[in-house]
């Protein structure tokens, strides 16, 4: 089979856990651009986050393209956004008003990766963490002091794993009808519009672009790449995977300590 576009999730899947990328994977990746095939770099981080990784690998130029903010833009790399999904200002409101009720850290992000959040007593690890990936500064508003017509992206409820376990269902009971609720890594429980996730992003790309799905190899580990996973012709989980990933991927590679998505590369793509 020949593979047209390798999708990668980054964090956990494409980084290792100090967040590089390997000597082996970045040869793998070069030797596909080589080739003409598409890498889309596919996160649930915003585009600051994800574009710096994307330029170290030299993906670049109008042909090629990055999946940001869990499915919910995509833009090619020079900046162009070809697709794009907003929240309404009142869903923003309803969900700083649930989090407010029941004590919870939170932040969110609209479309310029901007991070928000309100006014506590602490900031948690996590909101700060999202605000310093995002580069474009942490603000501390409450709703009324931003204007009407402001939208986000994503909304994220931000704990440890205890934590987070222990509120999951009842975010899922309350959002689940009309939002995707997803944990996306260590401390993030996130919430996106219904139907925007990778899966669904990487369909709208090569759907844009004529090339069919089967043409697409991926690769993740947690929750939120199980839909690119499931769609896609070859989906790949990671070693270190979450169990509910590996019985939803055609293969298993090594962890991504040990350059798991340059193996697949070189056993499925090159």
């Amino acid at each position: 089979m020949s593979y047209k576009v390798i999708a990668l999730d980054l964090d956990d899947t494409l980084l290792t856990s100090q967040k590089t990328i390997s000597k082996q994977n970045k040869v793998a990746i070069k030797n596909a651009l080589d080739k003409g095939i598409k890498v889309v770099l596919c996160s649930g981080r915003t585009h600051n986050a994800v574009i710096k990784f994307a330029k170290s690998l030299g993906i670049s130029g109008k042909n090629q393209y990055m999946i940001t903010n869990g499915g919910a833009i995509i833009e090619n790399m020079t900046g162009e956004i070809m697709y794009q999904e907003m929240m309404s200002n009142t869903f923003y409101r309803e969900f700083v008003a649930f989090v407010k009720k029941h004590k919870l850290h939170y932040n969110v992000v609209d479309n310029k990766g901007n991070t928000y959040t309100s006014y506590d007593t602490w900031l948690d690890k996590y909101t700060i963490m999202q605000a310093f990936e995002n580069a474009n500064g942490l603000y501390i508003k409450e709703p009324d002091d931003l204007p009407n017509n402001f939208e986000i992206v994503k909304a994220i409820i931000n704990g440890s794993a205890t934590e987070l376990d222990e509120i999951s269902d009842m975010v899922h009971a309350r959002f689940d009808k009309n939002y995707f609720v997803v944990r996306t890594g260590l401390g993030f429980l996130e919430i996106f519009p219904k139907h925007v996730n990778k899966g669904n992003a990487i369909q709208e790309l090569v759907d844009k672009l004529g090339i069919s799905i089967s043409d697409v190899i991926a690769m993740g580990d947690r929750d939120n790449d199980l839909p690119m996973l499931k769609i896609v012709g070859k989906g790949i989980a990671m070693g270190n995977a979450l169990p509910e990933v590996k019985s939803a991927a055609d293969f298993v590679t090594t962890d991504n300590n040990h350059s798991g998505v340059g193996i697949a590369i070189e056993k499925f793509v090159l």
